[in-house]
């Protein structure tokens, strides 16, 4: 009887283990990297994850190789989702695309726009291809239309996917961007893409668990990093002046992204999209630390972020 009772009490420990891991809201870094090929990062790409919702935020090259090591199976996600449309964030979206209509499970494409007309131009391109393979299973892409729909976004738009709360932001880059965030219950994962300074960002972001940010201007091993260092307070503090005389950026700085996350009083304040070379993480940490004093991590491939 007393094994009987252990036995029980055993399962039922298990049972609420598993209730809870299925209840959190987490994030893999699928790719790190940046446009330039990096074997050891597959390029920009975040799965955000609730129980059987998997969304995709942006799919750069290596994202199916690092997705699979993930154990993530495509057909199965919830959401093809973009940042932006530079080929860093996009390139893999027709395999992903072709492979979610092979599925069974419904799923939602949203981006800014061109994420509609991305979507029906590789539909009609890859019409044959896709008619052949949905064919070996006695079906047609009309009988897959309703299981998706592809939306363009502005920002400012909310909705849901799943259980999982979305909200959105345009931010500034050299494309039209989206800054993600998504909630569920009191957990919280903003996804910023690439982007130059933003005051409504924090915003959005204020008291997230995690931002995963652009990780522009990290200082590099080497001597090679962010020049700009000593102008980045009185840049961020004159924002909006002498537009005229300022050279088009594209990304951030470590002053500007480190004072978006000491401003939304973020928890997590976690870097990514990085380019060829070695962090210097000391000098990078001395760097964020003038405007941000709470956790930083250096994202890595399928690494995982939860509460």
């Amino acid at each position: 009887m007393k094994n009987l009772i252990i036995a029980v009490m055993v399962l039922v420990s298990t049972l609420l283990t598993s209730a809870n891991a299925a209840e959190r809201l987490t994030a893999t870094i699928i790719g790190s990297g940046s446009p330039v090929y990096n074997e050891n990062r597959a390029s920009a790409s975040v799965l955000i994850s609730l129980g059987s919702t998997r969304i995709l935020l942006d799919m750069g090259n290596g994202a199916q190789a690092n997705l699979a090591r993930a154990g993530v199976d495509i057909r199965q996600l919830s959401g093809l989702f973009f940042t932006h449309h530079h080929l860093d964030h996009n390139e893999e979206f027709v395999p992903f695309l072709i492979r979610s209509l092979m599925g069974r499970h419904n799923f939602n494409i949203v981006g800014p726009p061109n994420t509609v007309k991305l979507t029906e131009t590789n539909l009609d391109l890859y019409a044959d291809d896709i008619a052949y393979r949905l064919g070996k299973t006695k079906r047609s892409l009309a009988d897959r239309q309703s299981a998706f729909t592809a939306r363009d976004i502005k920002g400012g738009e909310s909705f849901t996917v799943g259980d999982i709360r979305i909200s959105t932001i345009k931010v500034p880059h050299t494309a039209y961007a989206i800054a993600y965030r998504f909630d569920y219950q009191d957990q919280s994962i903003v996804v910023t893409g690439d982007l130059t300074y933003s005051k409504e960002l924090s915003k959005l972001a204020n008291n997230a668990d995690f931002m995963i940010i652009d990780s522009g201007g990290m200082i590099m091993k080497g001597g090679r990093g962010n020049k700009r260092t000593k102008k980045n307070a009185n840049r961020v503090a004159s924002a909006g002046k002498n537009k005229k005389r300022q050279r088009t950026r594209a990304h951030l700085n470590l002053a500007e992204s480190s004072l978006i996350a000491r401003q939304a009083s973020i928890k997590n304040l976690v870097y990514t999209h990085f380019s060829l070379g070695d962090i210097d993480k000391e000098a990078s940490l001395q760097e964020i630390a003038k405007n941000y004093s709470a956790n930083v991590i250096f994202a890595e491939d399928l690494m995982v972020l939860n509460n």
